[in-house]
């Protein structure tokens, strides 16, 4: 196994931590949370600071997110293969059905966000943000994908991502995932009953290059207490926009074909 530096690692966990807040944090609950003593925290976030990763706000201490890691974050999204009518398409279901609606690609060996559109309603998934790719056995987006990938791709991808237990619905043995799976091949979509986040359900289904790999998914979240009144509709609404999600990426591939 590579050698990896723990400096490094715990700087990449203040940035992770930051980005999931809306507000700047304080470095005392920044260091309680993250398992740091106060003094390693200072100095690794005036590192950071120094280097625009972060910001302190100079009334409160608190530290935020810096400027620069916009920069990364517009680098790696130019190396999404988004092409514009998906994302005219997920804006379309946001629109219809008024709930959060949600974009993810496989890029590489990932499943990640690459657009999300807001809900009119008052229900937000707040660890969710684009470029994420984690804990695909707990979520809507994530199962859609990896119920339709080679058995073989699904283990490589829980032993290199053990899953973990998020809430007490989370599904985290393979016995249950891969009936999980076999239940979401079968329908054609899948679900997440509140196993990423408690009070909000969502439903995502998949759509497929003009080959038939899976090339992502597309998902709308729901606030738990009123899922099961609009779950048909819901479901209707995302598994038509996974067919024409499916459409567009075969009529792009055609269009290239012909040059």
């Amino acid at each position: 196994m590579a050698e990896l530096l723990g400096t490094v690692r715990r700087a990449m966990r203040v940035l992770d931590y930051l980005a999931e807040r809306e507000e700047p944090v304080a470095i005392k609950q920044l260091a309680g949370e993250l398992g740091l003593n106060i003094s390693s925290a200072y100095h690794l976030m005036n590192t950071l600071a120094a280097d625009g990763y972060v910001t302190r706000d100079e009334r409160s201490g608190s530290f935020g997110l810096g400027a620069k890691t916009a920069r990364l974050g517009d680098a790696y999204s130019r190396s999404w293969p988004v092409e514009p009518e998906l994302r005219a398409l997920v804006g379309e279901l946001g629109a219809r059905t008024g709930e959060s609606a949600y974009l993810a690609m496989v890029h590489h060996k990932d499943v990640v966000i690459t657009d999300i559109v807001e809900s009119r309603q008052e229900v937000r998934v707040h660890a969710l943000h684009r470029g994420y790719s984690a804990d695909l056995h707990a979520r809507a987006l994530g199962k859609a994908v990896l119920a339709h990938l080679d058995p073989t791709a699904v283990r490589e991808h829980f032993a290199a991502h053990p899953p973990r237990r998020i809430t007490p619905r989370t599904l985290v043995t393979m016995t249950a995932i891969e009936s999980e799976l076999e239940r979401v091949r079968r329908r054609g979509y899948g679900e997440d009953l509140e196993e990423f986040c408690e009070g909000v359900c969502c439903l995502g289904a998949p759509f497929f290059t003009h080959d038939g790999r899976p090339a992502g998914s597309v998902s709308i979240s729901v606030p738990s207490f009123r899922y099961r009144s609009v779950r048909s509709s819901v479901r209707d609404a995302v598994v038509e926009t996974a067919r024409a999600a499916t459409a567009a990426l075969d009529s792009v591939h055609r269009r290239v074909s012909l040059g």
